[in-house]
């Protein structure tokens, strides 16, 4: 069984949700590509060539993130 995936992701939006009072932004992020075979996001994009992934984490959190940097988001199995 797979005990970890990693994928690496461009953060493009970090909007505030405008239903919770400021506590919650919402994020998405979508999959590195480049076809320079000398880069990691080659690599990258070569297993993850697609990806989406959106999710409201709490604004104190979310602000931290910067639109378009990387970022890498690792997927394992809940215990």
């Amino acid at each position: 069984m797979l005990n970890r995936m990693r994928c690496k992701m461009i953060c493009h939006e970090v909007t505030p949700n405008e239903h919770s009072q400021d506590q919650l932004c919402t994020v998405q992020f979508g999959a590195v590509y480049s076809s320079d075979p000398a880069t990691e996001d080659s690599i990258y994009g070569k297993y993850t060539p697609y990806g989406h992934f959106r999710a409201g984490i709490v604004t104190e959190v979310a602000e931290k993130l910067e639109v378009g940097k990387a970022y890498y988001v690792d997927i394992s199995p809940a215990s």
